[in-house]
């Protein structure tokens, strides 16, 4: 980022809720304390819909009524947690069960957000929902001690999906700037 906050890095993300988020943090403060993953703690428990992007501080401002116009016609989308998944041994998360709704959201909030001249990258359009326990700093060594406990270990809970986030990176975190709620 520079000096003049002419190239912010955002992202647009489901947040679960509270009770829901702090459950979501104790597996990442578990990695963090046995594990040193710590990168993972950088962020509020979130399901990617957009990924990180830069754009400038007039992003913010620019974008709100059309995403707030966007999203009162979605519906709230019901979110089933269940279980852990990993990729390429490196990434460690709750895996959420197969979501067509979601899915619908996904292609249409994407096709939505590229319309404001932004580009989804090739593996971006790879939509594989997912809530990250564990992040790329994972060592190999870790993955191979952590994976056995998680692979198997049982996780469930659901919620409602009533709103987006924006989130902006700031001080070394990503922080929530905006939420925009679904018409229900």
């Amino acid at each position: 980022m520079t000096a003049d906050n002419t190239n912010n890095l955002y992202f647009f993300a489901i947040l679960p809720p509270y009770a829901i988020s702090a459950e979501l943090n104790e597996f990442k403060s578990e990695f963090a304390q046995k594990y040193q993953s710590l990168k993972a703690l950088k962020s509020p428990p979130h399901i990617t819909v957009i990924p990180p992007f830069f754009a400038n501080d007039n992003f913010e401002k620019s974008i709100e009524t059309k995403v707030h116009e966007f999203v009162k016609r979605c519906p709230h989308i019901t979110i089933n947690l269940n279980g852990f998944g990993q990729f390429n041994h490196k990434v460690i998360f709750v895996e959420l069960e197969k979501n067509p709704e979601l899915e619908v959201f996904y292609t249409a909030f994407s096709a939505f957000f590229t319309g404001f001249g932004f580009e989804i990258t090739a593996l971006s359009k790879f939509f594989h929902p997912h809530v990250t326990v564990a992040f790329r700093d994972l060592s190999s060594e870790n993955f191979k001690k952590s994976w056995p406990l998680f692979e198997n270990r049982e996780y469930k809970n659901s919620f409602s999906a009533v709103s987006i986030h924006l989130l902006k990176h700031r001080d070394e975190q990503w922080q929530v700037v905006k939420e925009f709620n679904f018409g229900g």
